[in-house]
């Protein structure tokens, strides 16, 4: 069939202006839902996963807990207790807490006091990302040593906080580097570990105290913490150089 002058023509005519328009502003509102369809759906991805606990910390018991409920411990606690009578004719008395990370590549956010490592003893608000003073080792909450005449020699500030303090993690899922923050209170009751919590976004600070997120656990991954040597104070030394006073007790032998 052939084409007649006045089809030829029609063909080569571009869309009109007001046409064109449209489709120029369909297209700018197309574009600019698929951008914020992926920021939201990239937002929602980032959350904070809480878990409350309120578990009570056993004495001569190390617990593990498990930061993201994935069935593998990440931090422990050690709350050790020891008196005796080997110190005549005053007797002697130790106790003190740690947290222990429960793999190599978990660390605590730990600071300088009295001329030892504590943990930091954090309040609410605080960042807790990749600018931290983080350490790999145990670290002493607080400790103390003396005898029956005497208060005794304290370390680590933690056991002034009676209202509870935070404590700022670094831990590692699947090669990939989390942080997150536990809540722990200490009073006449106890050793309380009252909750926790992560970021789920690796590399992505999260503040102490920071509970918000589409997520919420409400039962606490506890286990008892496996220790390559016996539950005793020996194992609040580790990360504390003035603690290396405990190990000397021949010095307290009548």
């Amino acid at each position: 069939m052939r084409r007649t002058t006045s089809d030829a023509t029609r063909s080569k005519k571009s869309l009109s202006p007001r046409l064109d328009a449209r489709l120029l502003a369909y297209s700018t509102v197309a574009t600019a839902a698929g951008v914020g369809l992926l920021a939201m759906s990239q937002s929602v991805e980032a959350k904070v996963v809480y878990t409350a606990a309120n578990v009570t910390i056993p004495v001569n018991t190390p617990i593990s807990f498990d930061l993201n409920n994935d069935g593998v411990p990440d931090f422990g606690f050690y709350l050790g207790q020891y008196s005796g009578g080997r110190r005549f004719p005053l007797g002697f008395f130790a106790a003190g807490l740690s947290i222990m990370p429960s793999k190599a590549a978990n660390e605590v956010w730990q600071i300088e006091s009295k001329g030892g490592e504590c943990a930091a003893a954090l309040p609410a608000g605080v960042a807790v990302g990749p600018k931290a003073a983080f350490a790999p080792n145990t670290a002493p909450m607080w400790w103390i040593r003396g005898d029956y005449t005497s208060p005794g020699s304290e370390h680590c500030p933690w056991q002034d906080k009676h209202r509870g303090a935070y404590l700022g993690l670094k831990f590692v899922v699947n090669g990939q580097t989390h942080f997150g923050w536990a809540h722990v209170t200490q009073g006449s009751s106890g050793t309380v570990l009252n909750g926790y919590a992560y970021e789920t976004v690796p590399n992505q600070p999260i503040h102490t105290g920071q509970t918000n997120g589409p997520v919420t656990k409400t039962q606490a991954s506890l286990s008892p913490a496996p220790v390559s040597q016996p539950a005793t104070l020996g194992l609040l030394a580790q990360g504390a150089r003035g603690m290396s006073i405990w190990r000397r007790s021949d010095e307290f032998e009548s």
